[in-house]
């Protein structure tokens, strides 16, 4: 009897999804057993539960549930259309799964259940004992639990209790909110990821670290066991099917030369087979190398594996209207990643969300290069700091072998600021921890090490607001500038990166979330043409300061989601709003210019004209042809001093602008050897 619950839009995915085929492909691409597994996706009974009236005794001394309201589909959260259910899970309560599963005990092996995600508070129950020692807690990360000891051959009665307050807690929630509004949305609670059991030898491998070195041509692993940290597992490593090197867990391997590199024009990959007594995992590795470099005039830019490069993609929220943060589907996951290789970026910033494991594979695969954000969080920032951190590093831990993943985005934005001591404090402990990957810098707003930063105002500062001179604790300084680009001033000691902006919406009747709702973007387009004609103007921008310095990018966004509507496609995915083509000659023009201004020996410097006591000369009626031109009379329009606007409090000073249009012009002096042009009309509703 499941269907979806309504939704207004789906994508094409998600309307295939079926109780049978949800999401049933093995999840843990890098540490793949061929021995027996079960997945438990599909339609388990659920129960929302608020009283101690509402709950019954057990078989045990647990209390369950007295009846159950019906069936969901997991893995999909309660809220979404695709868990068949609909219905928004309030802070004051519980929510039930149950279902049977079918173990069949042998001796000598462990029966392992496996969640890849949970939001946020997991209590499971086997035949009505607890069988977490300690809830689980936190949205995204796997956990697991060795059922053996508790499960009897056959029917097994196994059930899950689990409490999300959302924004109430100090667990982080990433985009959720209790009351979606502009840049959050709706709340999603329970299983969200794939649940499965395993079964492995008494002795089985656990984990592993991956550590490479393009310089030596080595890598090493780390393994830990069931019985012991650090063991001597086998390893085997193959390159096209053939074996080329093998070693022990602990020690460096030599790889033959020449290496098979990883970028995202050539996403070379290594297999190897893990051997621990009858334990037998596949696995997967790159060689790659992502650092700082100086280019020929001194300025820190982006390197991997030694080559300077500028990165440039999307802000990727990750977000689906039937299910929103678990992807419907495999192949909607290759859509996505597909869809930003198309456009011709080489990164995707996922935002503010963890994916499932099986992303990163296909990011891997595909050749994506990826900033992964820690999603952020509610409660008090100083308060919620320890669990933060711990939250952090089970991230990091979980996603350390993902090669495509080659920066670490700790705060977005002042979200979750705790000030300046404890945020510095969190970037120097990831460089420390993971040193194969930068960190970037808070990404927009508060930055604390000499970019820009916030009073207590709200005005903008550019010295540290911290005494003396603190070391760097990130890689990157980072901006956010809507609708953009630009660029923060000279940094020494840090890259200059540009975290978000852009944010051109676009609505497509019949393809929006709630076409009676907001539907905003941080600027807005009129038509297709005008989209991509505002668009092709922030890349000529975007490429003056590439080539002037700006170590890469980030766009808003790959896809509508819910109010927003500034997506490259639909949030149904069944539109794309740009022509591709044109986005890959665009961004081409980016990359050029980065490498020529990296490549070139003389320093570029960015021209500020824009100052609220500079003299322009300008008018509100259209001029007419030419006004571009050096040549052109200007003698008819009115002289005045900038800034334009009409914010009395930020802009003190300068013309007042209450007309739609506004065309400006200043005469300025570059030496013989630099080039510059930058004419533009401004519409009054473009500018915040």
């Amino acid at each position: 009897s499941w269907h979806p619950a309504p939704v207004t839009i789906k994508t094409e995915w998600g309307e295939k999804v079926t109780p049978e085929n949800a999401l049933r492909e093995y999840p843990r691409p890098q540490f793949v057993r061929n021995g027996e597994w079960q997945c438990l996706n599909g339609l388990w009974d659920y129960a929302i539960v608020t009283e101690d009236n509402d709950f019954d005794v057990l078989s045990g001394p647990v209390r369950g549930p007295k009846k159950f309201a019906g069936q969901i589909l997991v893995p999909f959260a309660i809220e979404t259309s695709l868990s068949g259910v609909g219905r928004n899970l309030e802070p004051h309560e519980q929510l039930w799964y149950s279902r049977r599963i079918f173990v069949e005990r042998k001796k000598g092996f462990r029966t392992l259940l496996n969640f890849e995600a949970v939001d946020f508070r997991a209590q499971v129950f086997l035949n009505g004992v607890e069988v977490t020692d300690v809830p689980h807690e936190g949205m995204n990360v796997p956990f697991s639990v060795d059922i053996t000891d508790f499960a009897k051959k056959g029917e097994n009665m196994l059930q899950v209790c689990v409490w999300d307050p959302t924004s109430q807690f100090i667990g982080s929630t990433g985009k959720q909110s209790l009351k979606p509004n502009g840049c959050f949305y709706t709340r999603m609670s329970g299983i969200w990821q794939t649940v499965w059991m395993e079964t492995v030898p008494e002795d089985y491998m656990v984990g592993y670290t991956t550590e490479t070195d393009i310089a030596s041509g080595t890598v090493k692993f780390t393994f830990e066991t069931s019985s012991q940290k650090n063991a001597p597992v086998d390893v085997e490593i193959r390159r096209n099917g053939k074996v080329v090197a093998k070693g022990k867990g602990g020690k460096s391997i030599k790889l033959p030369a020449p290496l098979a590199l990883w970028s995202p024009e050539e996403p070379n990959l290594y297999d190897a087979t893990f051997t621990w007594g009858s334990d037998k995992v596949e696995s997967y590795f790159a060689m790659r190398e992502f650092k700082l470099a100086k280019d020929n005039n001194g300025t820190l830019r982006f390197a991997l594996n030694g080559k300077i490069t500028y990165i440039q993609g999307p802000l990727d929220q990750g977000w689906w209207p039937e299910s929103f943060i678990t992807p419907p589907s495999e192949e909607a996951m290759k859509f996505d990643i597909q869809l930003v290789k198309d456009a011709g970026f080489n990164m995707m910033r996922k935002h503010i969300k963890v994916e499932p494991r099986r992303y990163y594979a296909l990011c891997d695969k595909m050749g994506l290069l990826v900033l992964q954000d820690m999603p952020s969080g509610g409660g008090h920032h100083v308060h919620r700091y320890g669990f933060y951190r711990q939250e952090l590093k089970e991230m990091i831990d979980h996603l350390r072998n993902v090669p495509s993943i080659v920066m670490w985005v700790p705060y977005n934005e002042s979200w979750g600021m705790p000030g300046a001591k404890y945020v510095i404090d969190t970037l120097a402990w990831v460089k420390r921890y993971d040193p194969s990957r930068l960190v970037d810098g808070p990404s927009g707003w508060n930055d604390y090490e000499g970019g820009a930063w916030y009073d207590k105002n709200r005005v903008v500062r550019w010295e540290s607001p911290l005494k003396g001179n603190p070391p760097f604790a990130s890689d990157a300084v980072d901006l956010h500038e809507y609708p953009g680009p630009g660029m923060h001033k000279g940094n020494r000691g840090r890259a200059n990166f540009l975290g978000e902006f852009g944010g051109i919406s676009l609505k497509i009747p019949g393809h929006v979330w709630d076409e009676n709702g907001r539907n905003w973007g941080y600027v807005s387009g009129v038509d297709a043409a005008s989209t991509l004609a505002r668009y092709e103007g922030m890349m000529q921008t975007l490429s003056s300061l590439a080539r002037s310095g700006l170590a890469g990018s980030v766009y808003t966004q790959t896809t509508d989601v819910e109010d927003e509507i500034n997506g490259i496609a639909t949030y149904d995915r069944r539109k794309v709003k740009f022509d591709l083509a044109k986005l890959r000659t665009l961004h081409e023009m980016v990359y050029r210019a980065a490498a020529e201004g990296a490549a070139s020996e003389k320093r570029f410097e960015r021209l500020e004209l824009v100052k609220k006591r500079d003299s322009w000369r300008y008018t509100t009626e259209a001029p007419g042809e030419g006004w571009k031109l050096v040549a052109f009379n200007d003698s008819n329009w009115t002289s005045g001093q900038g800034g334009f606007g009409n914010d009395q409090v930020n802009q003190p000073k300068g013309v007042q602008w209450t007309s739609e249009h506004l065309w400006a012009r200043k005469s300025f002096e570059v030496d013989s050897t630099s080039t510059c042009r930058s004419m533009r009309r401004y519409d009054r509703k473009e500018i915040p």
